[in-house]
C-alpha cells in the first residue's frame, strides 16, 4: 500500500492487487477503519476522509509488536497444522501482555514428538484449532507480527485462519531474521546459534513461547542498533526488507521534525 493518504476506492484497488489476499472479498473496505484494523490493517481515516497507514506516523516506542512463533505436525498447512502458540505483546522494550496455548491434533510424528518434546497425551484436552484462532487474533489485533523466518509463521497462521473460516491476516510483518543481518554481524543467524550467541536461557528450544521470548530478546537488541533515520514503524519495515546498499531512506530528518511536532 502506498504511504500517501488514499481514498476508500483507491484503497480497495491496492488491497485487490495484494499477493497475500487472494480472492478475498473487498466490500469490507466499504465499513468503518474499525472494522479493518480487526483484520489487522493499521490504517486511519485522515480529516479529508482518505486512509493512510497509521504505522507510516507511528514512533517506535509507541508501536506495538507482536512476537510470534508457533509449533506445528508438519511444514505445510495444506496438510499439517498448529500445535502450539506463544507470543508476546511488547510496547517500548517492555513485554505488556503474553499468549500460550497448546493445540488440539490427531497426530504428531515421531521427529516432531523428538524436537518438540510435545505428545499427544499433551494434546488431548488442549484447545481446538479454531478457538485458538480467534483467541490470538483477538490478541494480535493490529499490532505488527514479528517472528524468526515470519513467512512461515505468519502464512502457516493466516492459511489456517481462512481453512477455518476467519479472515486472513492483514498484519504488517517483520522478520527478526532479516533484522539481525541488518543490525548485528555474525556468521549464522537461525534462532538456535543467536540463544547460544547472545547466553539467552530459554526453557526448551523448539518450543513456542520459548522462542518467541529468545525472539523478543533478539529483536530489542537489533532495535538498538538502528540508524537513526528508523524512527517510525513504516521506517523499520522498509529497513528490514530493503538490501544492505539500499538501507537509505529519503529525506528522514523532516518527517522526524514533522512527526514529533504532531505528537
Amino acid at each position: 500500500m502506498k504511504k500517501e493518504p488514499q481514498s476508500f476506492c483507491e484503497c480497495r484497488e491496492i488491497f485487490k492487487n495484494t499477493r497475500e489476499l487472494g480472492n478475498y472479498d473487498f466490500n469490507f473496505l466499504n465499513k468503518s477503519v474499525e472494522n479493518m484494523k480487526a483484520l489487522g490493517l493499521p490504517l486511519v481515516e485522515l480529516s479529508n476522509k482518505k486512509l493512510a497507514l497509521e504505522t507510516t506516523f507511528t514512533l517506535l516506542e509507541n508501536q506495538k509488536f507482536c512476537i510470534v512463533d508457533i509449533e506445528t505436525n508438519g511444514s505445510k498447512p495444506e496438510n499439517s497444522q498448529i500445535i502450539e502458540i506463544g507470543a508476546l505483546m511488547v510496547q517500548n522494550g517492555k513485554v505488556i501482555d503474553t499468549f500460550e496455548t497448546l493445540v488440539k491434533a490427531d497426530e504428531i510424528p515421531e521427529n516432531i514428538i523428538y524436537l518438540t518434546k510435545i505428545t499427544l497425551e499433551d494434546l488431548k484436552n488442549a484447545t481446538s484449532l479454531k478457538i485458538s484462532l480467534k483467541q490470538f487474533r483477538l490478541f494480535l489485533k493490529d499490532a505488527i507480527f514479528v517472528a524468526h523466518n515470519v513467512s512461515f509463521d505468519y502464512n502457516f497462521i493466516s492459511y489456517s485462519m481462512k481453512k477455518a473460516g476467519f479472515a486472513p491476516l492483514l498484519n504488517r510483518k517483520i522478520c527478526s531474521i532479516d533484522l539481525a543481518k541488518k543490525t548485528i554481524k555474525l556468521e549464522k543467524y537461525g534462532l538456535a546459534h543467536l540463544i547460544k550467541e547472545f547466553g539467552i536461557e530459554v526453557k526448551q528450544h523448539h518450543r513456542a513461547y520459548s522462542d518467541a521470548y529468545a525472539t523478543n530478546i533478539v529483536f530489542q537488541k537489533c532495535l538498538k542498533k538502528l540508524p537513526e533515520f528508523v524512527i517510525t514503524t513504516e521506517n523499520l519495515i522498509k529497513f528490514t526488507k530493503e538490501n544492505s546498499k539500499k538501507s537509505k531512506i529519503n529525506n528522514p530528518k523532516p518527517l522526524a521534525n514533522s512527526i514529533k511536532k504532531n505528537s
